[in-house]
């Protein structure tokens, strides 16, 4: 049973199930987020609320397409939202609002890329 859902979700829907936690807990994060820097800089933009509705939505987006063989919405959801995410902070340290947002901007980007990474992955059933 377990290997047959093993098979079933593939390298690449373990990469999304991994997403889905880590965005589904940063939804829930935001939703206590302190009065850092970053975060009311954040909130000029979109209250955090939203920002958590989006983040949650892309995790159950990514944890339902985990299960799926069409799951490329998934990974561009995924990897747009952190994409954004880095400009949001890029543009938040460029104009001196968020001191060292430059540190989001490499890991946000930084996991952007690695969900691309692993959007290219073939599964065995591919072959």
């Amino acid at each position: 049973m377990i290997r047959r859902l093993a098979y079933r979700v593939g390298r690449r829907g373990a990469g999304l199930l991994f997403f889905a936690l880590v965005d589904i807990v940063f939804a829930f994060a935001l939703t206590e987020a302190p009065p850092t820097a970053s975060y009311v800089f954040l909130a000029a933009l979109l209250p955090l609320p939203v920002w958590a509705a989006i983040w949650g939505a892309v995790g159950l987006l990514c944890a339902v397409q985990a299960f799926m063989r069409v799951d490329r919405i998934a990974f561009a959801a995924a990897s747009l939202l952190k994409v954004a995410w880095g400009t949001v902070y890029l543009i938040g340290w460029v104009m001196g609002a968020i001191p060292r947002g430059y540190v989001s901007v490499v890991i946000w980007l930084g996991f952007a890329g690695f969900v691309q990474l692993i959007a290219g992955w073939r599964e065995n059933w591919e072959r």
